[in-house]
């Protein structure tokens, strides 16, 4: 699952709000070594509920991007579009 980026949506932003300052650098934390590595934080309460809900969006995007990627090597084993006659 090692990627170079990942997105974090602004909605999560009201939930966060909750968690005390270090709370969600034990989640943020916990957010990049996941995209980095697929290890599973052991993290507590709030922390772990919300750690459950970015995870499962993570998880959705990086096979929506696989997806995505599949489908592009697959057009580009094709050959890719015919050349254009030159203009006369």
């Amino acid at each position: 699952m090692a990627r170079k980026s990942f997105v974090l949506y602004v909605e999560y932003h009201q939930h966060l709000e909750r968690l005390t300052v270090e709370e969600r650098g034990n989640l943020i934390t916990a957010i990049f070594d996941y995209v980095r590595s697929g290890a599973l934080p052991e993290l507590g309460g709030a922390e772990d509920m919300a750690f459950s809900f970015i995870r499962a969006q993570l998880d959705r995007d990086a096979a929506k991007y696989e997806a995505i990627c599949e489908r592009n090597r697959e057009n580009g084993a094709k050959g890719g579009r015919p050349k254009q006659a030159d203009p006369p």
